[in-house]
């Protein structure tokens, strides 16, 4: 992010946190894809990594909690990109609420019918989850007694659908997955088995999960198994309640000073939603909050300084812009 941003923004990208500015961020950085890649991902590891960074003297402090890559930094960086590429079918922003459902519902499903596939009806289920299992049972239940044809389906999709992956993310996947020969490994154990890093390892196997219901929701036909497993799943708003709630008294009439009095919030916590309805809904206007000529005058500022950082942008232009009216420019033009 250019030191455009502190650590602690990437971090909430990473952990996947819903606010109006790790939103925007997205947008304006073009990381929308790593959005909530590391949910477990803790503070202390970033202050970590970023102590190890500077000893190693990779990258160089240019304001609280900001950093630009060094000379050394950027040859590291070339390097290891081009040893671990990074995945090309990550899709954060739009599946990170339905990751971890697809995958507990296709590994449980998996391993269900290659136990009763052999006749074997007595094994421990991999995952633990009710809602889960649940759903399993009822799509067993739907197959009724075809549960050999549903196996024979299943195995046929993920072979075709894997032959679209190379060979080390194929690999990860496989092994997540327990049948009646086998017992499924934890990421960690993948990882060791085939001699990765650990955090490689995990981005690659989301990387798998997000292209296979990206793949599957483009020809259903071909994958009706695995795009069934898509089956009412509940995905999140990508708006935050609160937001919601403020974008339908918009709807109403009100005004930024009306919502906020209604609602007992800050006026500032009020624009924070709008930016956050201006980045996610595209039929939404920033007409009524930023003039034709203040936006014309902020696009120009950031074209010709090339840079995402508000003050900076603040300082270039007229007094009365807001930096409420900055914001709301950029997320809508998705700067």
């Amino acid at each position: 992010m250019n030191g455009n941003r502190s650590v602690f923004g990437i971090y909430h990208i990473l952990t996947g946190k819903k606010t109006a500015q790790t939103l925007q961020d997205c947008r304006l950085f073009h990381v929308s894809k790593f959005f909530g890649v590391f949910k477990q991902f803790e503070r202390t590891t970033v202050v970590k990594l970023v102590n190890s960074l500077l000893e190693k003297n990779f990258i160089k402090e240019c304001g609280e909690n900001r950093y630009d890559l060094t000379p050394s930094g950027e040859a590291f960086l070339n390097e290891q990109l081009t040893e671990q590429p990074l995945p090309i079918h990550l899709n954060g922003f739009i599946y990170k609420d339905i990751t971890d459902v697809f995958w507990r519902r296709c590994a449980l499903l998996t391993q269900c019918v290659s136990f009763l596939k052999v006749q074997n009806r007595e094994f421990i289920p991999v995952i633990k989850d009710g809602r889960t299992q649940l759903w399993v049972k009822k799509k067993l239940a739907s197959n009724g007694n075809q549960t050999r044809d549903l196996a024979n389906k299943l195995y046929f999709e993920l072979e075709e659908m894997l032959k679209q992956f190379s060979t080390l993310e194929a690999s990860i996947f496989v092994l997540r997955l327990s049948g009646a020969h086998r017992v499924g490994l934890t990421i960690n154990q993948v990882a060791r088995e085939l001699q990765i890093d650990l955090s490689y390892a995990k981005i690659l196997f989301i990387n798998v999960i997000h292209g296979v219901i990206t793949k599957a929701t483009e020809n259903r036909e071909l994958f009706g198994t695995l795009y069934s497993i898509l089956e009412k799943i509940e995905t999140k708003n990508l708006l935050t309640e609160t937001a919601r709630k403020t974008y339908s008294l918009l709807n109403r009439g009100l005004s930024v000073e009306e919502i906020s009095r209604t609602r007992h919030l800050k006026q500032n916590t009020v624009e924070d939603h709008i930016v956050e309805i201006a980045l996610n809904c595209e039929n939404f206007s920033i007409a009524p909050f930023v003039a034709k000529e203040t936006e014309r005058a902020i696009i120009a500022v950031v074209t010709e300084l090339n840079t995402r950082r508000l003050k900076e942008i603040k300082d270039n232009l007229h007094k009365k812009i807001s930096y409420f009216e900055i914001r709301l420019t950029l997320a809508k033009k998705g700067f």
